[in-house]
Formats: C-alpha cells, sequence, structure tokens
C-alpha cells in the first residue's frame, strides 16, 4: 500500500485542505455555522489518526506442541519452523500452542490441529492487513524398535499366550494335543511402525519352527524363530499324607446341637496351583471311609454321586462335573474325569476345586474329607475351603457365599499332560 514517492501523510493533508476549502466556499454562500466545520474537521483528522496507528505486526512469536505432560518448544527462523522429535513422541493427539502480536489473527487456527503428517501452512495477518506466509516442518525420528511383542495361538477353547525371548529371538508356548500344528490361528502382534515378513496371517502350518523377520522403521532388521509343540509330557501329583479327617456330606443325627437331621450338607474345596501349564485329565478326591448313616453306623449300600466345580482365581466357574461313587466304596481316592473339560490350568495361578454330595441334605449320610494340617510348601500344602448349605436356610453347595476358607490340605491327586 501507498508506495508512491507522495506519502500517506500528504495525502491525508490535501484531502484535509480540500474539504475545508470545499466547506468554507459553502460557509460563505450559506452561511453554515462555523462549529460544524470545526467539528467536521476534527472528525477526518481523527479517523486519519486511527489508520496511521493500526500494527503491522504479523510474525509467530513462539511455537510449541504439547502431548500428554510434555511440551516441546521450537525455534522460529524467518518464515520457517523446522524440527525432529524422538521417535516415541508422536505427533497425533496433540495441541499447538502459537503467539502471534495482539490484534493479529492466523489461519488456519492453530486449536483445530491435532495431529501433523506432513508440512503445515500459516498466514497471520497483521492489524493493518499485511500477512506474512509461515511454513512448518515438524517430523518424528524413524523408529529403531523392530521386537515382537505378542504372540496368541488361537484355539477353538482358548486363547494362548506364548513365551518370548527377544534376546534370544525366540518364541515359546506347548498347547494342549487336541489341536493340529499344521492348521493353526496365531497371531502376532510387533513394534508399532515395524514390518513383518511373512505375514503371520499367511501361516498355518507350525509343525516345524517357522522364522519371521521384523523390520524397524529406520531399517533395522531382527529375525525370531516360532516354535510352537504339543503338551505330551505326562504328570501325576498325589497328595496322600492324612493326619485330619473333615464331616463330608449330609448328617442324619436327631440329638446334634443346633442341626436338624436330614438338613444340612457339608463339602470340601482346596486351592490347586502348578508348577507348569497344564491340561489336566483327572482330578481325585479322597474318603476315609464308605457313606454310612451317624447314628445307626450302618453303611448306605446304593450308588451316590459326587459333584466337582472349578473356579478361577476370581471364582468364575470354568467347569462342573460329577462322578459316581459305587455302593462297594470302602475309602479312597475318587477320580473325576476331566478329559472333555477342555481345561488348561496356568502356571503359578490359583484354581479352586470344591466338591460336595448331591442331595447330600436328603441322604443323610456321611464320609470324612482327609487332609493334612501340618505347614509345608509345594503343590500338596495350600489351603482348602469348606461349605454348609441347610434346606432350613433355603441356600445349596452351589451358593458361593456358604464356603470358607479352611487351614487344612485336603488329599487330593491331579495327573495330565504339561
Amino acid at each position: 500500500m501507498f508506495k508512491n514517492t507522495v506519502s500517506r501523510k500528504e495525502i491525508i493533508l490535501e484531502r484535509i485542505i480540500f474539504a475545508v476549502s470545499k466547506l468554507t466556499l459553502k460557509f460563505m454562500k450559506t452561511k453554515i455555522n462555523l462549529f460544524s466545520i470545526l467539528f467536521f474537521i476534527s472528525l477526518l483528522m481523527v479517523s486519519c489518526a486511527s489508520e496511521e496507528s493500526l500494527s503491522n505486526e504479523n510474525t509467530i512469536q513462539s511455537f510449541t506442541i504439547t502431548k500428554g505432560s510434555v511440551t516441546k518448544e521450537f525455534s522460529i527462523e524467518e518464515n520457517s519452523i523446522k524440527g525432529i522429535v524422538e521417535s516415541t513422541f508422536e505427533l497425533e493427539d496433540i495441541n499447538l500452542n502459537v503467539l502471534i502480536p495482539r490484534g493479529a489473527t492466523i489461519i488456519p487456527d492453530p486449536v483445530t490441529i491435532k495431529s501433523i503428517n506432513g508440512p503445515l501452512f500459516f498466514v497471520v495477518t497483521a492489524e493493518n492487513g499485511e500477512m506474512k506466509n509461515y511454513n512448518v516442518d515438524i517430523k518424528r525420528e524413524p523408529s529403531t524398535d523392530n521386537f515382537i511383542l505378542e504372540v496368541n495361538v488361537k484355539t477353538p477353547n482358548l486363547s494362548l499366550s506364548a513365551d518370548i525371548d527377544n534376546e534370544e529371538g525366540l518364541v515359546t508356548k506347548r498347547i494342549p494335543e487336541s489341536n493340529d500344528l499344521k492348521n493353526l490361528n496365531v497371531e502376532i502382534k510387533f513394534s508399532k511402525y515395524a514390518t513383518i515378513t511373512p505375514d503371520p496371517k499367511t501361516i498355518k502350518d507350525y509343525s516345524e519352527p517357522v522364522n519371521f523377520t521384523v523390520t524397524s522403521e529406520s531399517g533395522i532388521e531382527k529375525v525370531y524363530q516360532v516354535k510352537l509343540e504339543h503338551m505330551n509330557s505326562y504328570i501325576f501329583r498325589s497328595c496322600s499324607e492324612a493326619n485330619a479327617w473333615k464331616w463330608f456330606g449330609g448328617d442324619s443325627r436327631v440329638n446334634a446341637p443346633d442341626i436338624l437331621a436330614y438338613d444340612r450338607n457339608v463339602g470340601t474345596g482346596q486351592i490347586v496351583i502348578v508348577d507348569k501349564n497344564l491340561v489336566p485329565s483327572t482330578f481325585s478326591i479322597h474318603l476315609r471311609e464308605g457313606f454310612t448313616y451317624y447314628d445307626e453306623k450302618l453303611r448306605y449300600d446304593k450308588p451316590v454321586t459326587l459333584k466337582l466345580i472349578i473356579k478361577d482365581a476370581n471364582f468364575n466357574i470354568l467347569a462342573v462335573t460329577t462322578t459316581e461313587v459305587s455302593e462297594y466304596f470302602s475309602g479312597g481316592f475318587i477320580p473325576f474325569d476331566l478329559q472333555k473339560l477342555n481345561l488348561y490350568l496356568e502356571a503359578n495361578k490359583k484354581y479352586s476345586f470344591y466338591w460336595y454330595l448331591i442331595d447330600g441334605e436328603k441322604l443323610g449320610i456321611y464320609a470324612g474329607s482327609s487332609a493334612n494340617n501340618k505347614t509345608g510348601d509345594g503343590f500338596c500344602y495350600s489351603s482348602g475351603y469348606s461349605g454348609e448349605s441347610r434346606i432350613s436356610k433355603k441356600n445349596s453347595l452351589e451358593d458361593s457365599n456358604v464356603w470358607f476358607d479352611h487351614d487344612w490340605h485336603f488329599n487330593i491327586e491331579l495327573e495330565g499332560k504339561e
């Protein structure tokens, strides 16, 4: 604006003189009030002074990016803003803070920009209308991460997480024998921005080890070998040392304190923790003798059915099964067949096994749950449970609130493959 040799002030002065001349002439002809002329001249001069005071400042004074609790500041050189952030500083879900002079405007509004994936262009306009363009070029360093983060083997009943040794580049997992190693669904998760070959989605056959190459964004390669095998090592664990016995089953006593005959049923439970992943095939519990009536000591000479409930550490039910006990049973281990339950016990996790006599209240027969009340370590020394339901209280051993912790370690056996 105003690039001729005549200055802006000279032009304004000429306009004022011209306006005064016309008004004076008119005043002489019409005798207009002198005050009106002076007032109009004042307005013209104020208007000119206002135009002269508009700022020409149109610079970006500071430029920062904030992500979460981290803020990065970038230097400004003339009309250019450049910078590189570390690979872990994602240029997504960000906030821009751009400081410009008072009265100036900027397009586009920095508040609307939440990610940077290429060059940005800003235009800052001063109060007087003068514009300045800015080119913003901020990039993230290429990531050097080239790790396999997760390997999940998807089976019809389970999702199994493999063990990953990043230092050795080795991924291993033993899976239940019911799964075909030549037709597996394996999901592999790896570092962000990295690539992997071959594509895991195209690989189904893991009957032999499979090698994968993970390449970082920066081009660094790392080879991993994925080795999947069947759980085919048979194990058998027995806890048979007994020095204590707990009531198990119904109660026919007519003179027992605070107990009605044929009213209650008492169950037993045990915490199970394995040191290696296990596919259990059989779980057995031990009773000291066969079922009898307490008062008459008469043997119950009919088969009975026991129920087993298995829960995880959060007490969610994983499986339920039953087993029949022969009328000739006179004490010993009673097995529950777990093979069709598709159970998978993870190492060092807590599982709760509960068992009780079905219709124990009505039958009124009992036996003794064998236990060990000594202290010790390992598989056989996890704490137990006891549960009691009553017809008069309208509850059942199916209800979790009738069970409570018991200090004894009840006699059990567990077999399967790891």
